[in-house]
């Protein structure tokens, strides 16, 4: 199918990156481009900025009916609150909801963010208190854990994920199944954890497994963000596929990971129309096509150079309005939260004190807090 061709129906893409204020025009058009009517920027850490979460609230204040933010924790909380991060996690939810975020995002279950950070066990006592917030609040959180199964095995990882620094079977990196433990104890604790798992959870291979998870958690839901390891998986046994599609309608959201490439490079590119209409095509595709269908080669970011066809599962419209927006609105809401101009004037004066105080208060370096200032700036601004 082509892009004019696809299924006529309202787009919420659940899992969009956005690097910089800078690529603001460039994602509204590829997002109009595209047909997605709204979208949920997920805020991930910044090493020279810090934070990305005012970023994403400037973008929200400028499309308020059409943004939503989940914005990441503050993962300075790790190195200075080492047996004290649950607490620390638990009023920053609050804090952040006020400001007018809908979620929270984690990547910290993605492998090389624990060999960056000093993160605890996701079900030690440390990060109790965090979830029984989010429990408590039902504040949806969208959640990186682990990464495909093949990053661990030596013969069978993709070249593009060794250069990214993605091979963890080096012993460094933490294992996948004991980080899947960790998850499976947090949820038996707290089962009633709004969580949607990024990228299928990474059990693509595995979908009876997850269909366990699905049918003990009724609040855990997955997203169809690539990975194109997914995608492969899907097409393996599609009839199998075609089944858990339908069976779990009602847990799976519409992503894409539009922003990724330019969040992910460096030097830092852009959001653009033909990598991020390949994420797009790919997914719907998938979802919508009854049949066989090819990408382009090395269009996608992350994709490879992908030779063998992959099949789709041609879903009924109804289903595809699930997946497309409805499961988005039931588990977070149809609108976006307002903003607390006030909350985020305070958040852009500790992130900027704190760019100060490690010395990076020179303009056009990594760490410049203009772009901070920039934040603060409007929503101080009398007549925005």
């Amino acid at each position: 199918m082509e892009m004019n061709e696809f299924y006529p129906c309202p787009l919420i893409d659940c899992h969009i990156h956005y690097p910089h204020p800078s690529q603001m025009p460039a994602l509204i058009q590829v997002c109009d481009s595209l047909k997605i009517e709204r979208f949920n920027i997920v805020c991930t850490p910044d090493r020279a900025r810090l934070s990305l979460v005012p970023d994403a609230l400037l973008l929200k204040a400028h499309h308020p009916q059409r943004v939503f933010v989940f914005g990441g924790l503050d993962v300075s909380v790790y190195f200075r609150f080492p047996g004290q991060v649950g607490a620390q996690f638990a009023a920053f939810v609050d804090f952040l909801a006020a400001a007018g975020c809908d979620g929270i995002k984690m990547i910290e279950g993605k492998p090389d963010m624990r060999k960056m950070l000093p993160i605890p066990p996701f079900d030690s006592d440390s990060f109790a208190p965090f979830w029984e917030k989010m429990v408590q609040a039902q504040m949806p959180l969208l959640m990186h854990v682990n990464d495909p199964e093949e990053f661990w095995d030596a013969q069978r990882v993709p070249d593009w994920a060794r250069l990214n620094g993605w091979f963890y079977g080096d012993g460094i990196f933490i294992n996948n199944e004991a980080q899947y433990a960790e998850i499976f104890t947090l949820l038996a604790r707290n089962p009633t954890l709004k969580v949607i798992f990024a990228h299928f959870f990474f059990l693509s291979a595995q979908l009876p497994r997850l269909a366990d998870l699905l049918d003990r958690y009724p609040n855990v839901a997955i997203d169809l963000t690539p990975g194109i390891e997914m995608y492969a998986n899907f097409s393996a046994d599609i009839e199998k596929t075609r089944d858990f599609f339908l069976k779990y309608q009602d847990r799976i959201l519409f992503g894409t990971d539009i922003g990724a490439r330019a969040l992910l490079t460096s030097p830092q590119t852009g959001i653009e129309l033909t990598e991020s209409q390949e994420r797009v095509y790919l997914v719907r595709n998938f979802l919508e096509c009854p049949g066989e269908f090819h990408l382009h080669p090395q269009r996608g970011f992350l994709f490879g150079d992908p030779q063998t066809p992959y099949r789709g599962l041609g879903l009924p419209g109804d289903v595809l309005h699930k997946i497309y927006h409805q499961n988005f609105e039931r588990l977070v809401s149809p609108t976006p939260r307002p903003l607390n101009p006030g909350l985020i004037m305070g958040m852009c004066d500790q992130i900027e004190a704190a760019l100060q105080a490690q010395g990076s208060s020179q303009p056009g370096v990594p760490g410049d807090p203009s772009v901070v200032r920039q934040v603060r700036s409007y929503f101080a601004s009398p007549g925005r």
